[in-house]
C-alpha cells in the first residue's frame, strides 16, 4: 500500500509493474465515492521500479485503488503484436490493466521504524495528568 498526502505539492512513489511500459494512464478510484480520476504524472524507469511523480488531488482519510492502464487502441502503438495476432483488431480487448495497488491518503507522519503509526483518533482525545493516580490494593 502506498501512503500519499492531501496536498497540492508534487509527490513521488515507486512500484514494480508487470510490464515496463510507461505509456499507460494512471487511475485512482476512491473506495468511498467510487469516483475514478485519471492522472498523467511523470513516469520514469528507475532500476527495477517505476518512479511516479505528480500532483494528485486526494482526500484525507480515503482509500484509493491505483491502476496503470495501457490503451493499445492507438495505431502503431503495438504493431508487432497486432501483426502476429490471429484475431480481428476491432474485436480485441485494447485496454490492459498492468498494475494494481492501494493508496491511503493521510496528513499524519507515518514511520514504522520509529513507531509513528497512523491513528484515526489523533488530536481528538486529550489526556489529563494533573492528578495523582496512586491507589492502594487491600
Amino acid at each position: 500500500m502506498k501512503v500519499l498526502k492531501p496536498t497540492t505539492d508534487e509527490q513521488t512513489f515507486y512500484f514494480i509493474p508487470k510490464v515496463y511500459d510507461l505509456s499507460g494512464s494512471l487511475f485512482f478510484r476512491d473506495d468511498q465515492t467510487n469516483e475514478v480520476v485519471e492522472y498523467t504524472p511523470t513516469t520514469v524507469k528507475e532500476n527495477d521500479f517505476i518512479k511516479v511523480t505528480g500532483v494528485f488531488n486526494l482526500i484525507e482519510g480515503h482509500f484509493y485503488d491505483l491502476s496503470l492502464v495501457n490503451d493499445f487502441d492507438v495505431w502503431n502503438e503495438n504493431l508487432d503484436q497486432w501483426q502476429a495476432a490471429n484475431y480481428n483488431w476491432e474485436d480485441a480487448k485494447h485496454k490492459v490493466t498492468q498494475s494494481f495497488d492501494k493508496v491511503f491518503c493521510t496528513d499524519q507522519t507515518i514511520d514504522q521504524n520509529r513507531n509513528k503509526e497512523y491513528t484515526i483518533n489523533k488530536g481528538v482525545y486529550k489526556t489529563d495528568d494533573s492528578f495523582d493516580n496512586d491507589y492502594i490494593v487491600l
